[in-house]
């Protein structure tokens, strides 16, 4: 594995604000627009059986409290599972209670283009499905986000996402 640049890991080390000030690259806040690639496009429809638009309920991040508003680090990983209680019949068969999905938290505000007001919005590119082999996806949730400060988005632990094939 190839070490980190003195440089990389010395603005790992500054606070947000100082790393910026000298230059550093900072945490991506906003995702940038995606067409999914032809593996997961496969993969969603021939191994998952999830169709375009199918729309799934997740605990966002399996580390936090499920039912409250929760700080999310924006460009961080997340892990979010499908939690008890979903009483969707096709969640069930294709995206069942312990599925997990991995992806990055990220922040859009109405100065990005947003005309819902400011928004939470996980990406999740690959999931596990109990029992069967991690494989690659497309899923998008959007929540409104109640505050964000310090590269931190505040929203709601809970929410529908979407199976896409191109994001916005």
């Amino acid at each position: 594995m190839p070490k980190k640049s003195v440089a990389a890991v010395e603005c790992a080390s500054l606070s947000l604000v100082a790393a910026l000030a000298v230059g550093c690259p900072g945490a991506q806040i906003r995702p940038e627009s995606f067409t999914c690639p032809a593996g997961a496009d496969e993969a969603m429809r021939e191994q998952l059986h999830w169709r375009d638009g199918d729309s799934f309920i997740l605990q966002l991040d399996d580390r936090q409290s499920m039912l409250e508003n929760v700080w999310f680090t924006a460009g961080a990983e997340v892990v979010g599972v499908v939690p008890k209680g979903v009483n969707d019949d096709r969640q069930a068969a294709v995206a069942p209670r312990g599925t997990r999905f991995y992806g990055k938290a990220y922040y859009l505000s109405d100065k990005m283009g947003r005309v819902d007001g400011p928004a939470l919005v996980v990406r999740y590119d690959r999931v596990k499905l109990p029992g069967q082999e991690e494989q690659p996806i497309c899923f998008v949730v959007e929540n409104e986000a109640v505050a964000f400060k310090d590269g931190r988005v505040k929203g709601y632990n809970r929410g529908a996402g979407t199976v896409v094939h191109r994001w916005p």
